[in-house]
């Protein structure tokens, strides 16, 4: 595999005036909650017990398309009774977008400090596990933000991210060792409910990628010299969609090696390293390198970097969009790519090549060595890998994709059929001006889908495989 530059026409692209939030339909969300129920019963659990904050709010929405954002939220689900969701003061006004009946209660708790709080608040716990059937032949399956290994501690079930207060108040009633962490139900690489998406998810992660990967195009197109990171963001297009994750846009080594570092006031200088990420949610699109326009300003000011960074690192996102493929495993694409590009460990990559996204960022990876994940069609997965090798600049390209069958590509094309053209786009471009030989299984998310300009002034220029 020969690596080379190629010229390109710089792409331009309309900006894609979409929202990310409307809720799915009622059916969707029931269907959703009747196979957590199922599955929590198959694991031993009575209950399904799902706490969200403004942060940590994937689980939660994922039934409901609800997310607390200034406050906390407590959704309850078992066989048999009305999933009850409790809400803090502002919550329980904006839970009314959930599009399906369920027990909304008011827990003052939730609220923001100095916010009222009458005096029946502190039965309302008691009161809710009550009517939600919890007693102490109760087994509470609870659902935070994470799981834990065993190398993380002795008695990883029992681990948990969600407040004590809430973890006492259960235990109180069924003891504790009837309270275990159930969050791997949901996102465990293997099999969790929202480590793989229908055709409706993809249509939205689709969206959220182009929005993002549009609004990245866009800052390159613009950039000038002297022009600062906060300057700088203003081309990001950022059009009030809820974003997946900090901005982050850096013109100095130190904001890049820092990684998710907020717009400052540095200013853009020729010769620098440079930074961008930016996601709606259910996306994230990522370029790190240098601002230079051509192959000789590069070598002068970084006169090794070619060879030993930029050849190898783009040898390896290419080889990553092969590999990747419905039967293969994280781990057998993790091997395979250490075999393949020698200097990998040569490159300061940190962390997974790729991971899981959904509503959040990072959900989970399966390119790990310590198991054996296997890919499978709808799974929603980020090219994700970040190089800091020594003595040379950061690289990074991240995009997103979905792993389709032929059964969802086919239902995603009759249903999406605007979407579908655009992937078309993408595929196209991948395969005959990058040289990215990748399967029909693959749907790039990303209107810059493994697009990588090793000269940040020059957006003319792309790296790219030779056949």
């Amino acid at each position: 595999m020969k690596i080379i530059t190629k010229s390109i026409e710089p792409m331009h692209f309309d900006v894609l005036h979409q929202t990310i939030t409307d809720p799915y339909s009622p059916q969707a969300y029931k269907r959703r909650i009747d196979r957590a129920v199922a599955k929590a019963e198959e694991n031993g659990f009575s209950h399904l017990v799902i706490y969200a904050d403004r942060e940590h709010f994937a689980n939660l929405t994922y039934f409901t398309g609800f997310d607390p954002r200034f406050e906390e939220a407590l959704l309850i689900l078992a066989k048999g009774i009305e999933p009850i969701l409790l809400v803090g003061n502002e919550g329980y006004s904006y839970c009314t977008i959930i599009p399906y009946q369920l027990d909304v209660v008011l827990y003052q708790s939730f609220s923001l400090m100095g916010q009222e709080r009458v005096p029946t608040t502190k039965n309302v716990l008691a009161e809710s596990y009550e009517k939600a059937g919890i007693n102490g032949s109760s087994r509470i399956g609870l659902i935070g933000w994470k799981y834990f290994r065993d190398v993380e501690g002795s008695n990883p079930d029992y681990m948990t991210d969600v407040p004590h207060y809430l973890v006492s108040s259960l235990q109180s009633i069924v003891g504790k060792e009837r309270v275990l962490n159930a969050t791997s139900l949901l996102i465990n690489a293997n099999d969790g409910l929202r480590t793989t998406v229908d055709v409706d998810e993809l249509a939205v992660l689709e969206i959220a990628a182009a929005k993002a990967s549009r609004g990245v195009q866009n800052m390159f197109l613009n950039l000038e010299e002297g022009m600062s990171e906060i300057e700088a963001s203003f081309y990001l297009q950022f059009d009030g969609n809820p974003l997946v994750a900090h901005p982050n846009v850096n013109f100095t080594p130190k904001g890049v090696l820092q990684g998710t570092a907020s717009p400052s006031r540095h200013p853009l200088t020729y010769g620098s390293s440079m930074n961008v990420g930016f996601g709606y949610r259910g996306s994230m699109c990522a370029r790190t390198g240098v601002y230079v326009y051509d192959r000789a300003d590069f070598d002068k000011y970084y006169p090794t970097s070619w060879e030993a960074a930029y050849v190898p690192y783009f040898k390896m996102t290419a080889l990553w969009y092969e590999l990747v493929r419905i039967g293969n495993t994280g781990k057998a694409v993790v091997e395979e790519l250490l075999k393949r590009v020698p200097e990998f460990t040569k490159l300061g990559i940190g962390l997974n090549p790729g991971h899981l996204i959904h509503s959040d960022e990072w959900t989970n990876s399966l390119f790990v060595t310590h198991e054996e994940i296997e890919l499978r069609s709808g799974m929603a997965i980020q090219c994700d890998v970040i190089a800091n090798p020594p003595g040379h600049p950061g690289l990074h390209i991240e995009d997103g994709l979905v792993i389709a069958d032929a059964g969802l590509r086919n239902e995603f094309k009759a249903k999406y059929s605007n979407a579908w053209k655009r992937i078309e786009r993408r595929r196209k471009v991948m395969k005959e001006i990058l040289g990215i030989d990748i399967g029909d299984q693959i749907l790039p998310l990303s209107d810059i889908q493994g697009v990588y300009y090793p000269f940040g002034a020059d957006l003319s220029t792309v790296m790219a495989v030779e056949r």
